[in-house]
């Protein structure tokens, strides 16, 4: 009899979780984005989120919760009721590499968020002063490895995939090249002209019009595919190196939110990713929709940490 009536009340659990599935949105719904008004996730957020709400008849608010490298906003999510209506957009700091960088975080991404969707994916470019005449990605490792040039290369801060990567490519020569944090692109871009560092892993749409114009110099595609930004930059796979790391964005829902909750959110921003209005930002920024679910998601973010860790360790990479 105990049997019986277990077995009645999961089937009641899931018929409901099942039927909720299906008509979600039931209600208004809040995606909560751990940056400032005017950022990439937020108007990636604002976007996508439009397209849900004009499909759905539901009302969408998008709240900013910026601070602590993403890890508020986050957070508020990860502490949330897992019912499908509170809702993380972010990059993947605050949703997987953040557990690598900090002692301390006020959640788990893995243990406290359940992954709903890869949303956009970017490549990224590396880079280097036109002085460098540095050529292919060979090349240039070979100058790294060189003891007499005197070298350095610049990211967006510790930490970032800017960071990380150019860590990568230095381990990988073999050489000794400092690192140069700096606020931004845009003063890596002056530095870079300027050759007071000689390389740099940046997105496509900030270094696309300084290459172009021969300010820069174009070393290879960090992805796995070329850009249209830039389609005849080759990828460093193409060049023979075998490292294809993207920038990404997604959303997350509370980690105990129903399986079949988090495939009908997928299978809506699935739509409001071919709105041609998302599609056509998309191309702007050089970024592309990603179609990644839930199940499939968070595998790419298991495969992300294990990728990342023994960078992070190996160049004492911390943000506590």
């Amino acid at each position: 009899m105990k049997i019986a009536i277990a077995l009645v009340a999961a089937l009641c659990a899931m018929s409901s979780s099942f039927a909720e599935a299906q008509a979600w949105p039931q209600k208004n719904v809040r995606v909560i984005v751990p940056y400032g008004p005017g950022s990439v996730p937020d108007t990636l957020a604002r976007l996508i989120f439009e397209n849900v709400q004009k499909v759905s008849g539901h009302v969408v608010v998008v709240e900013n919760r910026a601070g602590a490298a993403g890890m508020i906003g986050a957070g508020a999510v990860a502490r949330a009721e897992p019912d499908g209506y509170t809702l993380v957009l972010a990059p993947a700091g605050p949703l997987a590499t953040n557990a690598l960088l900090y002692k301390k975080m006020p959640y788990d991404p893995l243990r406290d968020l359940a992954p709903v969707a890869m949303v956009a994916e970017t490549p990224t470019v590396l880079v280097a002063s036109a002085a460098m005449h540095a050529g292919r990605a060979a090349d240039l490792l070979a100058a790294m490895r060189d003891p007499s040039r005197r070298m350095a290369y610049a990211s967006p801060g510790n930490g970032t995939l800017g960071h990380l990567a150019m860590a990568y490519l230095v381990a990988l020569s073999g050489g000794d090249v400092p690192h140069a944090p700096y606020a931004g692109s845009p003063q890596i871009v002056s530095a870079l002209i300027a050759n007071d560092v000689q390389m740099a892993v940046l997105p496509p749409l900030a270094v696309a019009p300084f290459i172009k114009s021969g300010k820069i110099d174009a070393v290879a595609v960090v992805g796995p595919r070329r850009t249209p930004m830039l389609p005849q930059v080759a990828t460093l796979k193409e060049q023979g190196v075998d490292f294809d790391p993207i920038g990404w964005f997604g959303l997350a829902a509370p980690a105990t939110t129903p399986p079949a909750v988090l495939q009908a959110i997928h299978a809506a921003v699935a739509v409001a990713l071919r709105d041609p209005k998302v599609v056509d930002y998309y191309r702007a920024q050089g970024m592309e929709p990603a179609h990644l679910g839930p199940a499939a998601f968070r595998d790419y973010i298991a495969r992300e940490l294990d990728r990342w860790r023994p960078i992070i360790a190996r160049n004492a990479i911390s943000l506590d």
